[in-house]
């Protein structure tokens, strides 16, 4: 009876472990908006963010995501760490989820108050985000044009490159009009482009996979030895 007992905790533990990373997934993503640089002067940099989020594919659900943005044309040494996931938004039209971190723990960006994808730039709240976008069918699927257009971010704080000059450094593909790469401060931020790619297990993780597949042959073979 013992035995058996032993054997059946081996096999909860390591089924317990496997529900447990089922759902949610972790991921790491990276945006590259490609500034256009009309100053042949300097050189043309990317703006980056880089982050982490889970997925839950169960109930098509976002969280924690962070990470960092930083300014193009500063050579990426200026950044804003953005760990305040305060929007998450299903859009059936494109098939996902349009989520968006901030740097303060508020959705107030642009003077005026709220963000918004369109927003005029005008010097507003010491506030940043960045917006991804969500495949919830395959969060690692390459985006549609549909999608891309939902990407952008802002940088309204004092220490940003442009906030000296009263302005927020923002960018996404699409002005208020439609047009393609003309959307905020940056004019030309087009192309866009996001990496989603699942992220890989701490070595914890491994470690009890191991453990549990460890005790199960121990099991195997005690039941066989008897």
């Amino acid at each position: 009876m013992k035995k058996t007992t032993a054997l059946g905790a081996a096999l909860a533990l390591l089924g317990g472990m496997s529900a447990a990373h089922a759902t949610p997934t972790a991921y790491n993503v990276t945006e590259t908006f490609n500034q256009v640089v009309y100053d042949t002067s300097h050189p043309t940099w990317d703006t980056l963010f880089t982050g982490s989020f889970s997925f839950d594919s169960a109930t098509h659900t976002v969280s924690n995501l962070t990470g960092s943005l930083t300014q193009a044309m500063s050579g990426n040494t200026t950044f804003r760490n953005l760990n305040y996931q305060l929007s998450s938004v299903y859009d059936a039209a494109v098939g996902g989820l349009i989520v968006t971190a901030f740097y303060q723990n508020s959705t107030d960006v642009f003077s005026g108050g709220g963000f918004a994808t369109g927003g005029k730039a005008t010097f507003g709240n010491q506030n940043a985000y960045a917006t991804i976008f969500i495949n919830t069918t395959d969060p690692t699927a390459a985006l549609t044009q549909a999608q891309i257009d939902k990407l952008a971010y802002a940088d309204c704080t004092t220490g940003g490159l442009m906030g000296a000059m009263g302005t927020c450094m923002t960018g996404w593909v699409k002005d208020t009009s439609g047009v393609l790469g003309a959307g905020g401060t940056m004019r030309g931020t087009y192309p866009v482009t996001e990496s989603i790619t699942a992220a890989v297990p701490e070595p914890e993780t491994y470690a009890m996979m191991m453990a549990g597949l460890g005790m199960i042959g121990f099991m195997a073979r005690r039941r066989r030895a008897a």
